[in-house]
């Protein structure tokens, strides 16, 4: 379905990108892990030139779908038919760096690399105490062929689970996780190729020892030539969180992230379906209150057991204004917080919420990396991708909906939906309180009391 001007006066776009809306697109939501990463791996296999990526958080050890091997092997594997690979890392700086999820530029790294052998590119970005948060791939750059997947899952063995989420061999906070991701071809997917040249070029410890591998050395990339040409009817905007003086290209650094939710946000008319790890933008959630004001329905998914960072820094005067804002959407009839859960023979599975997801009115949705917490707008590097096409705004409604309420709605439109979904949720805190079977996923939970 074409987008016409009428979407975009209606949504807004962001005016603070250095990317603006672009026509001729195809957009293709991916819902949860064993989906997207399934994909990820055929788009890597069939990869004639080039794959390049952006990873922030990984197990080295989780395996792709259908035994496809690790993340490492699937590098390894494309290096070895002669496919330019390049890996930009996160290098983790401070209290980040004791994690075990990541993979920094050190001595253990490049020891691991060299014992696996490995020919392909890699470059470590640093961004001081926060983090290099994007998560994107793209294959095939500059071609006609070329396809990125832009979106917030990260490469873990939990990320892997399908929208079943059955019951993985092990239990813990992070072992079954519901995510997004978002498959992309035309004329954005250049801006994408454009931000990993940037980021790339510009990488923080490239010139470190152990910034850059092989150890010789690692050469820059040139800007793309021409934009891809139209492949698909939906308009797409590339929203990015980039401190200031981090990249040359950017020197106020973008902020447009924050200011497409707001915008989407202040133009919603039935409905706001959120879907997000961290739910604490007292800005984001001062614009939903008004929203609700004015008749809006809006349900937010997040998880049931969240990052324990969450109530340790709750002290902290942007991090408690979050809180006071969210306890305070209860007071909204037409709000709704729910979390996803699992029965098992042993009691109730809490499935994590890691994705970054909202659409308005089946009309505009964005899919990215970015929280709904300050930091991840001021602080984080991070990258979205939101668009304008009905039918597919529609479209990933129904799949995430779906899922969470466990009842079909493509014959309902969008605010029944979620006002049904809000539903179930609320029945399902009933039937989980007397130890009942659940429908769906989604039970109703109190803002006040979440992620203390």
């Amino acid at each position: 379905m074409a987008t016409g001007p009428e979407d975009l006066r209606a949504y807004p776009a962001s005016a603070e990108g250095a990317f603006p809306p672009r026509e001729g697109n195809l957009v293709l939501p991916l819902v949860d892990g064993a989906v997207a990463f399934d994909l990820i791996a055929e788009a890597v296999e069939a990869a004639v030139s080039s794959v390049w990526v952006c990873v922030a958080f990984i197990e080295v050890d989780a395996i792709f779908p259908h035994g496809r091997g690790t993340f490492l092997d699937l590098m390894d594997t494309a290096t070895g038919r002669g496919i330019n690979v390049r890996v930009l890392f996160w290098h983790p700086e401070g209290e980040a760096a004791e994690a075990d999820d990541t993979l920094p530029g050190d001595s253990s790294t490049a020891s691991l690399l060299a014992a696996r052998n490995t020919t392909w590119h890699a470059r470590w970005d640093a961004v001081g105490m926060r983090c290099q948060h994007q998560k994107m791939w793209l294959i095939d750059a500059g071609t006609s062929d070329e396809v990125a997947f832009v979106g917030g899952i990260n490469i873990s063995a939990g990320s892997m689970a399908g929208p079943d989420h059955d019951e993985p061999s092990r239990h813990d906070r992070y072992a079954n996780i519901h995510d997004v991701h978002c498959l992309m071809r035309g004329p954005s997917v250049t801006d994408v190729h454009d931000n990993f040249v940037m980021r790339w070029n510009g990488a923080s410890q490239r010139d470190q020892k152990h910034g850059a591998w092989p150890v010789g050395g690692t050469d820059d990339l040139d800007s793309p030539v021409g934009r891809t040409a139209l492949v698909g009817d939906t308009t797409a905007q590339i929203v990015r969180s980039v401190l200031p003086g981090l990249y040359p290209e950017l020197p106020n650094g973008e902020n447009s992230v924050r200011a497409q939710y707001l915008e989407a946000i202040g133009a919603a008319r039935d409905y706001i379906y959120i879907e997000d790890q961290i739910l604490l933008s007292r800005v984001v959630l001062v614009a939903l209150g008004e929203a609700l004001e004015r008749g809006v329905v809006v349900v937010a998914l997040v998880p049931g057991d969240p990052m324990p960072e969450l109530a340790r820094y709750r002290a902290f005067p942007g991090i408690a204004a979050g809180y006071d804002a969210l306890a305070a959407l209860a007071e909204h009839a037409g709000f709704c917080l729910a979390a996803p859960a699992a029965r098992r023979s042993w009691g109730y599975e809490e499935i994590y919420v890691h994705s970054k997801t909202m659409v308005v009115d089946d009309r505009w949705a964005t899919i990215g990396s970015a929280n709904l917490i300050f930091t991840s707008f001021q602080g984080d590097t991070e990258m979205n991708v939101s668009f304008w096409d009905a039918e597919v705004a529609r479209s990933f409604r129904v799949r995430q909906i779906d899922e969470q309420g466990g009842f079909a709605s493509a014959g309902m439109d969008g605010r029944a939906a979620v006002q049904g979904l809000a539903e179930v949720a609320q029945s399902n805190n009933v039937r989980r309180a007397h130890g009942g079977d659940l429908v769906g996923f989604a039970c109703r939970i109190d803002p006040s009391s979440w992620a203390t």
